[in-house]
């Protein structure tokens, strides 16, 4: 899901698996992301681990339930008040993404134009996002509502 215009990711997680840990010692973090046609997005951040219950609800899906299971003691059954389930937020502070300048055929032609020619290939136009302009869109009079993704 995303929240602040688009800017910050949430993430169900299992409160009990070795990456919450992991993130509560190392909350710097990168994500990465890549379609079919090669583009790209890289988005450097900051992680934390929330249980607020209340928000563990917000974002809560039925389909948690297939990862956590139902160990069958009333309480740990991946439904919204499983105390298992948490969220990482992870807060934006730059990224950088690649958009493909040409379909993939011209891609491909480009491509093949630079191992000829030795010259390098103009694929994807890339675009640097720096912290101020992330925080800008942060605080946009325009907030959109959260949208929710697969990941």
């Amino acid at each position: 899901m995303q929240e602040d215009n688009g800017i910050d990711f949430i993430f169900h997680t299992n409160t009990e698996s070795g990456k919450t840990d992991d993130l509560k010692e190392h909350s710097e973090i990168n994500l990465a992301f890549l379609n079919n046609s090669g583009e790209w997005a890289s988005i450097s951040g900051t992680a934390s681990i929330e249980t607020d219950r209340s928000r563990v609800e917000k974002y809560y899906s039925p389909s948690l339930k297939a990862w956590l299971g139902d160990l069958g003691d009333g309480k740990h059954d991946g439904g919204p008040q499983d105390p298992r389930i948490g969220l990482i937020k992870v807060t934006s502070k730059t990224a950088q993404y690649a958009v493909a300048r040409r379909t993939a055929i011209g891609g491909a032609i480009e491509f093949a134009k630079g191992v000829v020619t030795g010259e390098t290939a103009q694929v994807n136009k890339l675009r640097h996002i720096e912290a101020s302009e992330i925080e800008q869109c942060k605080s946009s009079r325009y907030r959109s509502s959260p949208r929710s993704a697969t990941y």
